[in-house]
């Protein structure tokens, strides 16, 4: 697998995704306008290696579109960092790839200066409150009827600057993960791969 920044030629399978996974997916002029028009975000994509050549534009698109096993956004205005969105394809959950994208996220955050992230989460996702809550996001606000469909959102945030050692657990599980599952950074996202590098050696950290 790898994980590197989204490009346009992402944005069908992330759509097909986003529709796949939440009830009030995004429209694709929403991630056009995120790709190319805001500069204060960054989005991350996680895929198969397939080094299978399609013959086709449409089978291309097709095996495209099923390696893409999940994606992240973050916009940092400032000293502030917001989640936008995270998605995983459902067969691809309980295995870390999760924690792996919210992480990248994080890391992207960290390295444009946030001290504080912010995002919204359904009341009803526990999977995802537990993840969020393994990472410090606590809950700051309720907000009624957030989703199309009527249900509340939780409005977490995390303050990055009040635990000295939060940045260090940060580098250094994503580098574990990274390693244990086999992932790859990629395009620019692989500029990460020396900080953890510097952090983990400059610790004495495995």
């Amino acid at each position: 697998m790898q994980i590197r920044l989204m490009e346009g030629r992402d944005i069908p399978a992330v759509v097909s995704l986003d529709r796949q996974v939440f009830t009030d997916p995004w429209p694709e002029s929403a991630y056009v306008q995120e790709l190319y028009f805001n500069t204060n975000a960054h989005y991350f994509v996680l895929t198969l290696l397939d080094p299978a050549q399609a013959r086709t534009w449409h089978t291309h698109r097709r095996r495209h579109a099923s390696r893409l096993i999940g994606f992240v956004g973050m916009r940092v205005e400032g000293t502030h960092g917001h989640i936008s969105t995270l998605a995983l394809r459902p067969e691809w959950r309980g295995q870390g790839l999760g924690e792996v994208l919210l992480l990248t996220a994080v890391d992207q955050a960290i390295r444009d200066g946030a001290r504080m992230i912010a995002l919204e989460v359904r009341v009803s996702n526990q999977v995802a409150l537990h993840l969020y809550g393994k990472w410090q996001f606590v809950q700051y606000s309720r907000l009624q009827r957030y989703y199309s469909d009527g249900e509340d959102a939780y409005l977490l945030h995390v303050y990055l600057d009040r635990d000295p050692a939060y940045i260090l657990r940060v580098r250094e599980r994503l580098a574990q993960l990274l390693t244990d599952l086999q992932i790859r950074l990629a395009s620019a996202a692989a500029d990460s791969a020396e900080s953890y590098e510097t952090t983990t050696t400059g610790t004495g950290a495995a």
